[in-house]
């Protein structure tokens, strides 16, 4: 099978395409035909090495977490999985492998894929949305009335942030480019605020979440504008992260929280709930043949992509 690997750490222009032997799943999983994947930024921080604590140093390594496909095969210790149903799911941990033409994944990384949507499209919800749905209703506690921020709203998180933010009935300030402030208010954005014009900690508001998508407003810099049991909710693996964590964890003000995304099944089942009932839909900023993922990695680390890249398989 086509697979995309890169063969040492570095640049974007690591990546290659190789043949490598068709997965065989073993008896408690299921082997997907991979119709379309995604591109995230924990791909392009793996590639550079900057993971290797938790990914080792074996080359060659494939990459890539979200997929949309069909399913191959079924292990016989597995349950409710059928021959050729369209799914989608993301892989836990640090081993990427969704850019290649078959997967074998546990049962619970994956679900049935929403209706009316393309590979490409379904390829682009589980990751963001998984993490921005965890990242808010489990490390956050949001409920209704909330006022959250989200910096660094027009990315894949942000973009599924606000979205699910409006869903679950709370109100949201994207922190954005000025470019990007009318694409966010049409997905439900209340408030836009302009990083460059701007600074959100000078503004007099106060929130009950400030979700960092973006990972450079570190928690003791958003103090001023969280409310007395605020929470900060950061996607970074990175000290200041861990410290703030960790010298806030008994407390019972304000928090720091560290959103480390986990693949269900229950909440890939609510997120195709959600895009059937018309309330959250992907965003993809482009889409590039398997053979182009050197171009979509680049494309990731200029930080200025809205919504999702998208890797068409086959």
């Amino acid at each position: 099978m086509k697979a995309a690997v890169f063969k040492a750490f570095g640049a974007a222009d690591q990546m290659v395409i190789v043949d490598l032997p068709r997965p065989e799943p073993q008896p408690d999983e299921v082997l997907v035909r991979v119709r379309a994947a995604a591109v995230n930024p924990k791909d392009t921080f793996i590639r550079k090495g900057y993971l290797k604590a938790f990914t080792g140093e074996q080359f060659p390594m494939q990459t890539g977490f979200d997929f949309a496909g069909e399913i191959a095969a079924v292990g016989p210790e597995t349950e409710g999985a059928s021959l050729d149903t369209a799914v989608y799911g993301m892989l836990d941990g640090w081993e990427g492998q969704a850019c290649a033409e078959y997967l074998a994944v546990k049962p619970h990384q994956l679900a049935a894929m929403p209706a009316g949507l393309s590979f490409e499209e379904a390829a682009a919800l589980p990751l963001v949305c998984s993490t921005a749905l965890q990242a808010l209703r489990d490390q956050a506690g949001i409920k209704p009335g909330h006022a959250v921020c989200i910096n660094g709203a027009a990315g894949g998180v942000g973009t599924a942030g606000v979205r699910i933010v409006k869903i679950l009935g709370a109100d949201v300030t994207a922190i954005a480019s000025p470019g990007n402030h009318d694409f966010l208010r049409g997905l439900g954005a209340d408030h836009c605020v302009d990083y460059q014009s701007e600074d959100i900690t000078q503004s007099g508001r106060r929130f009950d979440i400030f979700f960092d998508v973006f990972g450079n407003r570190p928690f003791d810099s958003v103090l001023p504008i969280l409310k007395p049991r605020g929470v900060w909710v950061s996607t970074v693996l990175q000290p200041h992260v861990f410290k703030s964590v960790e010298e806030t964890k008994n407390s019972t003000g304000r928090k720091a929280q560290l959103v480390v995304v986990a693949a269900r099944r229950n909440d890939l089942d609510q997120i195709r709930g959600w895009v059937e009932a018309g309330q959250l839909e992907p965003v993809i900023h482009q889409v590039y043949p398997l053979e182009q993922i050197g171009e979509a990695h680049a494309q990731q680390e200029t930080k200025h992509t809205r919504g999702k890249l998208v890797i068409r398989i086959a």
